[in-house]
């Protein structure tokens, strides 16, 4: 319709509500009705265009149009409505005509799985709760005084640089090296809280997620550990070994011996790197040698040691009436032994593919 069509306006009208009532028959759904109530009466609608022909005829003339006009949008919005309900009806009638086969079974909806790394570490607080120990945890940020300070690491240690620790920005402003804030960088810093709470004795663990600036094939920034930590009157490296002992028998099997390797941790004195025969070449008696313990028949499994009397003092313990030691390892390393898991990173994906291999027990 246009202001230059040689039609009189009431034929344009008349014109305009055939065109409507031919496309309403062809109206199938909600979505085109709403399209054709936009084509007909919308701001730039067919019709609206059209009253602007108002303006086009004699005055005499603009009473009698006016009321045709009115006449046509109202039959144009009684057509929509009535659509409406027909639409609604046909609906409602397909929706009880439905039938339900109730004989029918659905696939069992696949239920959920603990991811690897926290299998693993649910089964790792179960063997150290069997031994008597209790789980303690701490916050992720963490004061450079638990996490440095009072574990014996001095402020030229290596630890404490940049490079190697993710500091954490103050709300004042930027990066400040004296902020005194960090993502801890393992979670010694629980045994420091539980010392300073509790004091001796104690017997705990403490596993949960860490944080280090570090990112290759075998590494990743934010990684989990665990740590123990038993202290009494009378603590001796031979129970931090026969406790070693319990643990590697109860989560890899019996049978497997343990060793020390003398080594240098600041918390600890003596320390000692400790490894595991390895379960994967096993043979009841020695390990033979395989691919994943490059054929040695060991595993490095973590540090240990004997706390530092140094530790005992800044934790108001006092190191001439008790002694203990503490021992550390890699959470995701245990699963990745565990489940035969051969890059770290699969870990942190979140492919469904990989995880879905990993149903909880």
């Amino acid at each position: 319709m246009a202001a230059d069509d040689p039609r009189s306006p009431r034929e344009q009208l008349d014109a305009l509500l055939a065109e409507f009532e031919a496309a309403l028959l062809a109206v199938d759904g909600p979505d085109a009705l709403y399209e054709l109530q936009v084509q007909f009466l919308g701001k730039k609608g067919a019709v609206t265009k059209l009253r602007k022909l108002m303006g086009k005829v004699e005055p005499s003339e603009r009473k009698a149009l006016g009321m045709a006009f009115n006449q046509v949008k109202d039959a144009i919005e009684a057509g929509l409505e009535r659509r409406t309900a027909e639409l609604e009806a046909a609906a409602r009638d397909a929706d009880l005509a439905r039938r339900v086969d109730l004989s029918f079974t659905p696939d069992p909806v696949e239920p959920g799985t603990l991811h690897p790394i926290s299998q693993t570490r649910r089964e790792l607080e179960r063997v150290f709760l069997r031994l008597g120990f209790d789980v303690a945890d701490g916050p992720h940020v963490e004061s450079e005084d638990f996490n440095f300070d009072k574990l014996n690491i001095l402020p030229d240690h290596p630890a404490r640089d940049m490079q190697d620790t993710f500091f954490v920005a103050g709300r004042s402003g930027p990066l400040e090296r004296d902020a005194g804030l960090v993502l801890r960088t393992h979670t010694s810093p629980v045994q420091v809280r539980t010392m300073l709470t509790h004091g001796a004795p104690c017997r705990i663990i403490a596993p949960g997620t860490t944080f280090r600036v570090d990112d290759d094939p075998t590494h990743s920034p934010m990684f989990h550990q665990i740590e123990g930590l038993y202290v009494d009157r009378g603590v001796t490296m031979a129970d931090l070994k026969a406790t070693l002992y319990e643990f590697v028998g109860a989560f890899f099997g019996e049978g497997l011996a343990v060793r020390f390797r003398p080594s240098f941790f600041p918390f600890v004195e003596p320390g000692a790197e400790f490894d595991m025969q390895c379960p994967f070449c096993f043979d009841g008696k020695l390990s033979r040698g395989c691919g994943l313990c490059k054929q040695t028949g060991w595993i490095e499994l973590g540090g240990s040691g004997m706390v530092h009397p140094a530790v005992f003092e800044h934790c108001g313990i006092d190191p001439e009436r008790y002694t203990g030691w503490a021992f550390g390892f890699g959470i995701d390393r245990m699963a990745m032994l565990r489940h035969g898991i051969t890059h770290l990173n699969l870990n942190f994906q979140g492919d469904l593919r990989f995880l879905e291999q990993f149903a909880s027990a």
